[in-house]
């Protein structure tokens, strides 16, 4: 038997827009706060969620993979470049997209997306290539990013739920987005 399967295409628009975020993104990140040697706030994820909106899972991991390349390439890398850190880049985009991708999106969609992001992209990954690139004692590292991300579990949420329940930004998703394909 034939399998009926919708193919998918990008409209000019989409990909404009797309473009655009990544760039946005690229801009967000150079912005961020030091907490020590393995620590910072950024607030990219932001880009990261409105992407994951917008275009699902798929598109969402390699367009913060493609970021996280762009900015090693343009900025230059603040240590050495690790491409664990790309790969945490679009483990965390693809959480995003899982959760809040064709949805009417409420509050329990973004508090798993942000606690599986803080537990497994933020915790167990980031810290386990900091683990690798600098050979300093996981629990150390563990011990010293939970409360940064017990701090930006709250601050993400709260800003992706204000962005996802923006009426103006809901009619952008819903002519840019793929929401309705």
């Amino acid at each position: 038997m034939k399998e009926n399967k919708k193919k998918f295409t990008f409209t000019i628009q989409q990909i404009a827009v797309l473009g655009v975020l990544m760039a946005l993104e690229l801009a967000i990140s150079r912005v961020s706060i030091l907490l020590g040697p393995s620590n910072r706030l950024t607030f990219g994820f932001i880009i990261h969620a409105v992407i994951g909106m917008l275009y699902g899972p798929w598109v969402a991991g390699f367009a913060a993979a493609g970021s996280d390349l762009l900015k090693s390439f343009l900025f230059g890398v603040q240590g050495q470049f690790f491409i664990g850190f790309t790969l945490t880049a679009f483990v965390g985009s693809f959480i995003y997209g899982l959760f809040l991708h064709r949805k009417h999106i409420r509050w329990h969609h973004i508090f798993w997306a942000v606690l599986l992001n803080s537990i497994f992209t933020n915790l167990l990954l980031n810290t386990l290539w900091l683990n690798l690139l600098y050979q300093t004692p996981f629990p150390v590292l563990l011990a010293s990013r939970i409360p940064q991300n017990l701090i930006m579990g709250p601050i993400r949420f709260l800003g992706i739920y204000l962005i996802a329940q923006n009426r103006q930004l809901k009619r952008i998703f819903e002519k840019y987005g793929t929401m309705n394909k």
